[in-house]
C-alpha cells in the first residue's frame, strides 16, 4: 500500500504528527497554533485602532512642524523618504498581521510590494506624463479635471497593483484563499502608494507638514483600499470561478474610486500646499474610509469562508 502522505504545518511545514490541531483543512504545529488562536481584537477593533495610531502619527508630525520648518537639499530628501516609507510600512504591518490562519512568506510580500513601487512610475512618466500630459490640459475646468483623474490617473494606479499581483503571485500555491487577495492586493496598492507620497514630497521642494503629513498617510491608505478591493474580486475570480467580466468589472470599480480620491485631493498636490487644502482633504479622506471600511468587512467574511470550508 501507499504510504500516506505527510501532514506538515501550513505555516512552517514542519511534519506533523497525530493528533493533528486543524482549524478548517489546515494543520498547524502547536507553536503556531497557539499564535492563531491567541485572543484577537476583532478586525472591526483593530482597524479602528490603527486607524487611531495613524492619527496619532499625524498629530504628533503636526505638533513637530513649527520646530522643523520648511526643508531644503539633502534634509527634504532624507525627510521626503522617511514620510514616504513610514505610513506604508505602518499601513503594510496592519495588514499583513490580519492574516492569522496563513501569513504570507515575506519575500513574495517583499516583491509585490516593489513590483507596485517600481511599476507606477513609468506609468506616471511615459503615460501620463507623457503620452497624455495630463498637467497641461486636465485643470481646464471640473468635469475634464474628474474625467481625467478617473480615466487616466485611476487606472495607471490601478493597473500598477493588478499587474504586480496578477505576474507575482497570483498563479502560485500562495495564493490560496481569498484573503490572500486581500493582503496581496493591500501591499501592492502601498507600492504604489509609495511611490506617489515620495514623488509628492520631492516635487514640492519643501513640505507643509501638517496638511502634508494627512495627505501622505491618507493617499496610503486608500492606494491600500483600493487595490484591497481588487484583490478580493481576483481571488473571488479564481476560486469560485465568476464570469469572465468579473474581474474587468472589479478592476474598473477601483479605478473610479480611485480617480475620485485623486481628483479631490489633486488640489493638496497641485497646488504645491500654497492653498487651503482641508476640504479637499476631508473629502479624500472619506472616500478612502469608506474603501476601507468595506475592506474590513471582506477581511472578516474571508476569514469567516475559510474557516467553514470542509
Amino acid at each position: 500500500m501507499p504510504d500516506k502522505p505527510i501532514v506538515r504545518c501550513c505555516i512552517c511545514d514542519t511534519p506533523l504528527t497525530p493528533p493533528y490541531n486543524l482549524i478548517g483543512e489546515r494543520a498547524y504545529c502547536d507553536f503556531h497554533y497557539g499564535q492563531v488562536n491567541k485572543p484577537h481584537t476583532g478586525f472591526w477593533q483593530a482597524g479602528l485602532a490603527q486607524l487611531i495610531g495613524m492619527a496619532a502619527f499625524a498629530g504628533v508630525l503636526w505638533w513637530l512642524a513649527p520646530l522643523i520648518g520648511p526643508l531644503e537639499g539633502w534634509a527634504l530628501i532624507v525627510f521626503g523618504i522617511g514620510l514616504a516609507l513610514i505610513p506604508s510600512l505602518l499601513w503594510l504591518i496592519f495588514f499583513y498581521r490580519q492574516d492569522r490562519l496563513e501569513p504570507e512568506p515575506k519575500h513574495k510580500i517583499g516583491a509585490v510590494f516593489f513590483a507596485g513601487f517600481v511599476l507606477i512610475d513609468p506609468l506616471q512618466r511615459w503615460v501620463i506624463d507623457g503620452l497624455f500630459r495630463l498637467r497641461e490640459w486636465a485643470p481646464n475646468d471640473v468635469v475634464t479635471s474628474l474625467l481625467a483623474s478617473m480615466l487616466i490617473l485611476g487606472i495607471c494606479y490601478q493597473l500598477a497593483a493588478y499587474v504586480a499581483v496578477r505576474v507575482i503571485v497570483y498563479a502560485t500555491p500562495e495564493f490560496d484563499e481569498r484573503m490572500d487577495g486581500i493582503v496581496y492586493g493591500t501591499v501592492a496598492g502601498l507600492g504604489v502608494a509609495t511611490m506617489l507620497n515620495l514623488r509628492f514630497v520631492l516635487l514640492n521642494e519643501g513640505v507643509a507638514i501638517g496638511p502634508g503629513v494627512v495627505a501622505i498617510v491618507t493617499t496610503a491608505l486608500a492606494q491600500a483600499s483600493f487595490s484591497g478591493l481588487l484583490g478580493y474580486w481576483m481571488a473571488e475570480a479564481r476560486f469560485v470561478h465568476r464570469p469572465i467580466w468579473w474581474v474587468p468589472l472589479g478592476f474598473a470599480a477601483a479605478a473610479l474610486l480611485n480617480g475620485l480620491f485623486s481628483w479631490l485631493i489633486g488640489e493638496v498636490s497641485s497646488a504645491g500646499m500654497t492653498v487651503e487644502p482641508w476640504r479637499s482633504l476631508v473629502l479624500g479622506l472619506i472616500v478612502a474610509l469608506a474603501a476601507f471600511f468595506v475592506l474590513i468587512g471582506l477581511m472578516r467574511r474571508s476569514t469567516l469562508v475559510t474557516l467553514r470550508r470542509t
